[in-house]
């Protein structure tokens, strides 16, 4: 699942001492800290969205609505193909204790045009993001097929539908043979996108970097990414200096595939107290957009507090606003939304 982020102009020149990347060996042992773990506050959805089978796999906002994107639109077999929203006052209030009950979603109807049946291998979309009214989004499919898509379309101001385009279209080309990976995380800007790939270990991707396209998809080039151990799965909004955070997250069950390595991060800044003791890990990244690629910056990744239930196979990530971060699973272990504040 995949998530798309706007990327401000004026990006080139932007720096802040804060930010800098210090190398691991240039860090005294004294000085690493551990990360901080954030408690998952839960916010129970009502609706089509209690059903296990919507199989979230991305989250965005247009204008004050948070956009949910299930993998495959058209699950419910009996419903019409949906994607769902839920205001931002409506998250807030629940927050805040101002209002009660489950967050109930509506549908925005999604019209494809048979983008399915077109495309060979269809797995469903990974991730989703709007620039204005333009919509983008990323198709997966099959690992045979070696490849995937950035698909383009556009949203009615009042949610009354998404309908995605013929054209243009753009195809991304995995950087590794790693099973079930795919390009999670689109980043959608004024003047250009960036697709990140799932798999960015030292030990399955030796050249990580973001694929980049002008607005109409026509490639741009490649920006470096630092290696990240485990998988990337979603990415919020950029900040006024480029910073943003992706989703890192390790589940028992497919770790095999991505082969990790040591993890630096966790050498640098230690683990909390529940990833000591479990070996999933559930936590957001910080990154900083440069002119010569995509660093990372000297934040502690957020840890989360882990559930005593199994992982939770978090899919999706958006700020809200500057208390914190939403979060999303797909299936695993049910379909979640939640809250954790920012460090």
């Amino acid at each position: 699942m995949v998530r798309a982020i706007l990327l401000p102009l004026g990006l080139a020149g932007c720096s802040s001492k804060s930010s800098q990347q210090v190398p691991l060996a240039e860090v005294p042992p004294a000085l690493r800290g551990t990360a901080p773990e954030g408690a998952v506050t839960l916010l129970p959805l009502g609706g089509p969205l209690q059903s296990d089978r919507a199989e979230l796999s991305g989250l965005t906002w247009y204008g004050e609505h948070l956009v949910m994107l299930p993998q495959y639109p058209n699950w419910a077999d009996d419903d019409a193909p949906c994607l769902y929203t839920v205001p931002k006052a409506d998250i807030l209030a629940r927050l805040e204790h101002t209002a009660s009950g489950p967050l109930e979603p509506r549908c925005i109807p999604f019209d494809s045009g048979g983008l399915e049946k077109r495309i060979p291998g269809f797995e469903g979309y990974e991730s989703i993001g709007f620039a204005g009214d333009q919509a983008y989004l990323t198709v997966e499919t099959h690992r045979r097929t070696g490849k995937g898509f950035i698909v383009t379309g556009r949203i009615a101001p009042d949610l009354s539908v998404l309908k995605l385009e013929a054209a243009p279209q753009a195809q991304l080309s995995p950087p590794a043979d790693v099973s079930n990976a795919g390009f999670e995380t689109l980043v959608a800007g004024e003047d250009r996108l960036l697709a990140l790939y799932e798999a960015n270990g030292s030990q399955v991707n030796p050249a990580p970097a973001a694929e980049s396209f002008d607005r109409a998809l026509v490639p741009t080039g490649k920006l470096s990414l630092p290696s990240i151990e485990y998988r990337v799965t979603d990415a919020t909004s950029l900040d006024a200096e480029g910073r943003f955070w992706v989703m890192n997250y390790n589940f028992p069950g497919t770790s095999k595939a991505y082969k990790p390595a040591p993890d630096p991060l966790m050498a640098r800044y230690g683990t909390g107290p529940t990833h000591a003791q479990k070996p999933q890990v559930e936590r957001l990244i910080e990154l900083q957009v440069r002119p010569s690629g995509i660093v990372l910056t000297e934040r502690p990744p957020l840890q989360f507090q882990l559930s005593d239930e199994a992982a939770r196979n978090w899919e999706g990530v958006v700020r809200l606003e500057d208390r914190g971060f939403l979060l999303v699973t797909d299936k695993f272990p049910r379909t979640l939304l939640g809250f954790v504040p920012a460090p």
